[in-house]
């Protein structure tokens, strides 16, 4: 590790996450949140902001590059075609009242098979404050430093835990958890305030929580990796992902792509009785508009 290394990334390293303040500019932030409302308004739903009685299930369907190029080493980067989230704060005076608060899914988004080696850092570009009640992240600070004695302690991955040899992904039950902070990792709920990036290693246990008290969660998940990781045909095959506007997973390098994988019953949204919704989307609302800089991001070099 270089001298010159700043405070914030060693905390990265050490903890398996960290906080980056400002780093999305304040009208950038509120730009966002606005169209993300008016996106859910344009679906035959009847979705209105400012009803809520409409927030139920029924009527529901970047300073930040830089960050990534100093972590990386290099601003050669190409970026996932990651989701945004927009969460109704969960309570009976202010939010919905359909659905409960979700508990708690600690997983890691890493294959566990190379739990020895850091592979990838994902982020949040938070567009509200986030504090204790306004749902959002949670961690299990310095996991991702600990599963090899997790998983010799426990004889080895469990199947039913797995999301696959080839996948990125394993989850963990209340009882690993445990074991993790019987180890020294403490559960952190994190806060953030608007225009905050929050960076964290994908060996890091972690889930997110429900706003249950009056703010609207806005934030967009953001991943950039080295252009270098992804070879020439994974190249081509992410412009194609890119030219039909569909989403992957957090990995830029990986292009997977759950909408196309049938066994996957989030590939598409779907209705509260669990039917497929029928005004789902294949192309956005307002397409955009495909500058050299976008286009470089996603792995286009003229």
């Amino acid at each position: 590790m270089s001298s010159s290394t700043p405070d914030w990334q060693l905390k990265l390293e050490r903890d398996g996450y960290v906080v980056l303040p400002n780093r999305i500019p304040l009208e950038d932030s509120a730009e966002f949140r606005e169209e993300a409302l008016r996106w859910l308004e344009k679906f035959p739903h009847g979705f209105k902001r400012d009803d809520r009685s409409t927030w139920t299930s029924e009527h529901l369907p970047w300073s930040i590059i830089e960050a990534f190029a100093q972590i990386w080493g290099t601003d050669d980067l190409i970026a996932s075609f990651d989701g945004i989230n927009v969460t109704l704060p969960v309570n009976a005076e202010t939010g919905r009242t359909d659905i409960e608060p979700n508990e708690a899914w600690p997983h890691m988004d890493q294959n566990p098979r190379k739990y020895d080696r850091f592979e990838l850092y994902q982020g949040i570009a938070n567009l509200a404050p986030n504090g204790p009640d306004d749902g959002g992240l949670c961690v299990l600070k310095g996991s991702h430093l600990l599963h090899k004695e997790h998983f010799t302690s426990i004889g080895g991955f469990r199947p039913e835990q797995d999301t696959g040899e080839k996948e990125n992904g394993y989850k963990f039950t209340a009882e690993d958890a445990a074991w993790y902070k019987d180890q020294g990792c403490e559960e952190i709920k994190i806060t953030a305030a608007e225009g905050d990036l929050i960076i964290w290693d994908s060996r890091l246990i972690h889930w997110n929580s429900s706003p249950v008290g009056k703010q609207i969660r806005f934030a967009t998940y953001v991943c950039y990796c080295p252009r270098s990781l992804a070879s020439e045909e994974d190249l081509a095959r992410k412009l194609e992902v890119f030219q039909a506007r569909k989403s992957t997973t957090h990995w830029p390098q990986q292009n997977v792509v759950p909408a196309d994988r049938p066994n996957n019953k989030f590939a598409i949204p779907r209705r509260p009785d669990d039917s497929p919704d029928p005004a789902n989307r294949t192309r956005p609302f307002v397409e955009p508009e495909e500058t050299p800089a976008i286009l470089r991001l996603v792995g286009v070099r003229a």
